[in-house]
């Protein structure tokens, strides 16, 4: 019972009315974020390469909840600068596609990008199924084929960071184009499934397309921390790699700059706390006391504080608050 009387008196201490809030998102000096980049995915780039002379076409995958954030540029320079190159942002069913499918398109034909797609692989619905079908198809056919003019199959790559729905893209256009249901490439929930560049897969009949999967690859230059949370918070890092507090620190502040204070109600904090809050302490403390998150430990009973982080996380996972995507605030102004 000590921590609940704990507990009822600094709720008794809170404000009233809501605080300022953070302007700008830091971390401590101390905690590097920078290390998410494995050796290994450099020396998969590298195979890439060199997998290019026999590849024809070059498709991005991209998470359409962060469709400008955490695109490897080296991909540009090293892959599609030279190839035929599409762009499709998978997981558009967490994100309002009536508010940002036309400013994410205008934003990459401006820059040059001819084609940008949306899917869902997990539904697999067949128009968008076709639509890369059919983008796939128009790139292959009208597009120069270097050294490979005698050759009547084609082949494309699969590339992007870990974790969008690389190898599972690959799984339903086969299954939509060839009905064969078994999944060609292995496709998981948690990053770095695909750890090498894989074998080729048939993908096409008519004409024969083959594809290649591969690893992802994230950018080894990123130094923003925003952008480095983003993909932490669309779990397209390793989560063995993050720290949750942190990690629940920085959906608290995104929340707060766009107004979605719904994540009062959904942990269940709104009667302990009727003004949001920019602390991240105290509402992981509220959070606990509300869903009765504790931990048993040699020294009494105290706060889980860590379950309470993962619930709220996966809040966002799970498309629970009004807007998914992160990069709301780069589309703001667009016309």
């Amino acid at each position: 019972m000590q921590i609940s009387r704990r507990f009822l008196h600094t709720t008794r201490l809170l404000h009233a009315v809501a605080p300022e809030f953070r302007e700008n998102f830091q971390l401590p000096a101390q905690y590097d974020y920078r290390q998410w980049f494995p050796m290994h995915m450099s020396v998969q780039l590298k195979k890439m390469e060199a997998k290019l002379r026999s590849v024809d076409l070059v498709i991005e995958v991209h998470d359409a909840r962060i469709p400008v954030t955490g695109r490897n540029e080296q991909f540009f320079r090293h892959l599609y600068a030279i190839r035929p190159h599409i762009l499709v942002l998978n997981k558009c069913d967490l994100i309002d596609m009536k508010k940002y499918k036309q400013k994410i398109e205008d934003y990459y034909y401006d820059m040059g990008i001819e084609k940008v797609l949306f899917t869902d692989c997990k539904k697999r619905l067949p128009r968008a199924l076709n639509d890369v079908k059919t983008s796939m198809l128009h790139a292959l056919e009208s597009s120069k084929r270097f050294n490979r003019t005698v050759k009547t199959e084609y082949q494309s790559m699969v590339v992007g960071i870990p974790n969008v729905g690389k190898s599972s893209l690959i799984n339903a256009i086969r299954t939509h184009t060839l009905g064969i249901k078994r999944k060609a490439v292995e496709a998981g929930a948690r990053p770095g499934v695909t750890v090498r560049v894989q074998n080729r897969v048939r993908i096409m009949d008519k004409p024969p397309i083959y594809i290649i999967d591969t690893p992802g690859v994230l950018s080894p230059n990123s130094r923003n921390v925003s952008d480095a949370m983003k993909l932490a918070l669309c779990d397209l890092v390793l989560e063995s790699h993050v720290n949750l507090y942190y990690l629940a620190d920085f959906l608290l502040f995104s929340l707060n700059r766009t107004e979605d204070f719904t994540y009062l109600k959904l942990l269940g904090i709104e009667e302990m706390r009727k003004e949001p809050s920019d602390d991240i302490q105290e509402i992981l403390a509220l959070t606990c006391a509300a869903n009765d998150y504790r931990i048993n430990a040699s020294m009494g009973e105290r706060w889980d504080f860590d379950r309470a982080a993962k619930y709220f996380i996966q809040l966002y996972r799970n498309s629970k608050f009004h807007d998914s995507c992160l990069d709301q605030d780069f589309f703001l102004y667009r016309n």
